[in-house]
């Protein structure tokens, strides 16, 4: 009957090691599916830190053309600036020729106006001179006729 101890001995011991073994199967089988979620995982951290230096060196390109930008936009800005300035001085320069402009119109106008009333004055002494040549015409016409009548006289 010595026999019987040992025989449940080892019965219990072979149902321990058939859950020990099992446990043990489930427990690789829990590391390799760990294995392979940590090596998937690895390749999507390599993957992901392949994106992130693509990604850094396109914000790094971004950077360098974004300061090019700014350098071009700052040039073109106190180009511009130049411009405006010019421009003002064109715009003080044709405001000023238009204010003497102006001023020589206006000193035409005034002259014209003198010129007019000088013209209207000669027109007035033409007509005065006229009316004096056509009286001396008549003064000559009378002074041949009695200088004519004067030899005649004369003559006889």
């Amino acid at each position: 009957m010595r026999l019987l101890p040992f025989s449940r001995r080892n019965a219990e011991l072979e149902t321990m090691n058939r859950i020990l073994t099992d446990a043990a199967r489930k427990r690789a089988e829990r590391v390799k599916e760990l294995e392979n979620q940590v090596a998937q995982l690895e390749r999507q951290v390599a993957h992901l830190k392949q994106e992130l230096e693509s990604a850094r060196k396109r914000a790094s390109e971004l950077e360098v053309r974004a300061s090019e930008l700014e350098v071009v936009a700052t040039q073109r800005a106190h180009l511009l600036n130049e411009k405006v300035e010019e421009l003002a001085v064109v715009r003080e320069a044709l405001t000023q020729r238009a204010h003497s402009l102006n001023e020589n119109i206006e000193e035409l106008a005034v002259v014209r106006e003198a010129l007019t009333q000088r013209a209207r004055s000669l027109d007035e002494k033409d007509e005065g001179i006229a009316g004096v040549r056509e009286t001396l015409t008549k003064c000559s016409l009378r002074i041949r006729e009695l200088e004519s009548a004067l030899l005649e006289i004369y003559k006889k």
